[in-house]
């Protein structure tokens, strides 16, 4: 069994409570009420610029090979999620200085310092494993809920989701996947367990922040 196999079994639990999850269900299904969508889509981007980022830093570590594949990976990134949510943003009559402008809930801020003092101040394995989580659980979300996304009355939530069953965001996917599979071969099983975990809650939290549309209490 591959590494990530292993780490993807460890977290089932969590995925699929995912899965699950009202946010998730109700915006397959096309009744997700929109202003949650749009809560959701101005956390998102800031947290995708996050995650940018961390691909870019990530890169800065690594040695030619893998860095040419960080480097791939973040333009993936950039030319598949994150134009669709440029486009996305347009229909909300938002511009992107508006959208950054918005503060991060505290589950988005939490979350973002997370990945960005792995990336930058940890190993490559340890960031790159921290990340998985994230591009991968959105691929297997969209698999899961396939039938649904394909009888979606709602354009935009059609037009979102389409995009993680795209072969350009599975190959993202496939890509970080066999970088922690060769990588992370020889690593403390038990520290890329735990990045894994805390990436995939962190995801769980990322949903249920976004369908109650949390704000800092003060």
């Amino acid at each position: 069994m591959k590494l990530t196999e292993r780490l993807r079994r460890e977290a089932e639990n969590i995925w699929e409570r995912i899965f699950n999850h009202p946010f998730v269900v109700e915006l397959y299904k096309g009744i997700l009420p929109i202003d949650k969508f749009k809560f959701y889509l101005i956390q998102d981007y800031n947290y995708l610029v996050t995650m940018y980022k961390c691909l870019s830093l990530l890169s800065a570590k690594a040695d030619y090979k893998t860095a040419r594949v960080t480097l791939e990976l973040a333009y993936l990134d950039a030319t598949t999620e994150i134009e669709n949510y440029n486009k996305l943003i347009k229909k909300f009559n938002l511009t992107l200085d508006e959208v950054t402008k918005y503060e991060p809930a505290p589950t988005n801020t939490a979350y973002m310092n997370f990945l960005l003092s792995t990336c930058s101040l940890q190993p490559l394995i340890e960031g790159l494993t921290a990340i998985l989580p994230c591009f991968w659980s959105y691929y297997e979300i969209a698999n899961y809920h396939k039938e649904d996304l394909m009888n979606n009355p709602n354009e935009i939530y059609r037009e979102w989701g389409s995009v993680y069953l795209g072969k350009d965001y599975i190959k993202i996917v496939e890509m970080l996947r066999d970088l922690v599979d060769r990588i992370g071969l020889d690593y403390s099983y038990e520290r890329l367990k735990y990045l894994f975990l805390l990436g995939s809650r962190y995801e769980y939290m990322f949903w249920d922040m976004a369908y109650k549309k949390e704000s800092w209490p003060l």
